[in-house]
């Protein structure tokens, strides 16, 4: 028990360097499948880019930051100088929220590759739970999109009810790209999504249903009844966040007409939810055990030389001090109200 007590207060010490660690990991993650995707650079300098990035994220998350960007523009300039530019406008725009969210950014960006193991719905419940109502929609609604959007790519149906289980391969993802200009970058991204109207609109309310599941958990995980009750109230709120999205989603195919309703229970719905669940509880129980003190149960040695309380109402009377062996026994002190009458009897007296 002791070892788990220092091991508990060894993570709270460490908290910071221990989400830098994971963030440093995650994006690190991310580049050398890009890298393995598009190989551009010399034998060996593609390890030694990995390891600067993963050392600049763990120490300098700014600088960090801006070399994964330099590390990743080459292999897609590579590509096409356009989608290069394209990706070097939104990190540069938007770098003033994302380096100061990384974490989110990074659960965002992983959101298809969660989807191999069926937990790419952690991105909304857990954008939620953690940063708040806002960074769930946002997580929901980029996280749905950017998926669809790689998926779409590979020549898949991008609905997220057809795709559980699936992990993109980059590689012929990036060859989409060859020889197109500014454009045709742009409609090769969204021709997936926009084949016609009914298209467009499912998978549009499909995102809304991602980015308002989101929103919700964030705003309920605000409320102090929540706080005060964690984990057992946030765990209560991811189950109410994987029925949500399960029910939407089922409901709005079941409308549209977009896939079997039996095979999608089955074949996606069930997975996703009860894999979702478990990991999202034992993350969340995982981060409340590391945030808050926690004082290890006292020793059964300590409890046995405890006083015991009477089990009635009266209070256990005070234990008179023990006397050393052999020595002479002083008499019992006299109270104070006795030293008040003898202090006023000597002032009369005088």
């Amino acid at each position: 028990m002791n070892a788990l007590y220092s091991f508990h207060a060894f993570l709270r010490r460490h908290l910071a360097w221990l989400e830098r660690l994971l963030i440093a990991a995650g994006f690190t993650a991310l580049l050398a499948q890009l890298f393995g995707a598009r190989p551009v650079y010399p034998v060996y300098w593609d390890t030694v880019l990995l390891a600067g990035v993963f050392l600049a994220l763990l120490f300098w998350p700014v600088a960090g930051y801006f070399a994964a960007l330099a590390a990743a523009l080459y292999p897609l300039g590579d590509i096409s100088i356009y989608l290069a530019v394209l990706v070097l406008a939104v990190a540069l725009l938007g770098q003033h929220w994302f380096i100061p969210n990384l974490g989110l950014v990074l659960l965002v960006l992983g959101t298809p590759f969660l989807n191999g193991g069926y937990l790419a719905w952690l991105v909304p419940l857990v954008g939620g739970l953690w940063w708040g109502a806002r960074a769930g929609l946002l997580a929901g609604l980029f996280g749905a999109l950017w998926g669809k959007i790689l998926f779409g790519l590979l020549g898949l149906s991008p609905d997220w009810l057809t795709l559980s289980g699936l992990y993109p391969d980059l590689t012929p993802t990036l060859l989409r790209f060859e020889g197109l200009t500014s454009w045709q970058v742009l409609e090769v991204l969204l021709a997936p999504l926009t084949a016609d109207s009914t298209t467009a609109l499912y998978h549009l309310l499909q995102i809304s249903i991602w980015a308002f599941t989101g929103w919700l958990i964030g705003r309920l995980t605000l409320e102090d009844r929540v706080q005060y009750r964690r984990p057992g109230s946030t765990i209560a709120l991811l189950t109410l966040g994987v029925f949500l999205l399960g029910s939407l989603q089922f409901l709005l195919s079941w409308w549209i007409g977009t896939a079997d309703p039996t095979e999608t229970l089955l074949d996606n719905l069930l997975p996703n939810a009860l894999v979702t669940l478990v990991i999202a509880s034992l993350a969340e129980s995982l981060v409340f055990f590391i945030e808050y003190p926690w004082n290890p149960p006292i020793s059964a040695s300590v409890l046995s030389h405890a006083p015991v309380r009477p089990t009635g109402s009266e209070p256990m009377p005070p234990t008179a001090p023990s006397v050393p062996a052999g020595a002479a026994s002083s008499p019992p002190a006299r109270n104070q109200t006795e030293k008040d009458e003898d202090s006023l009897i000597m002032i009369e007296l005088d």
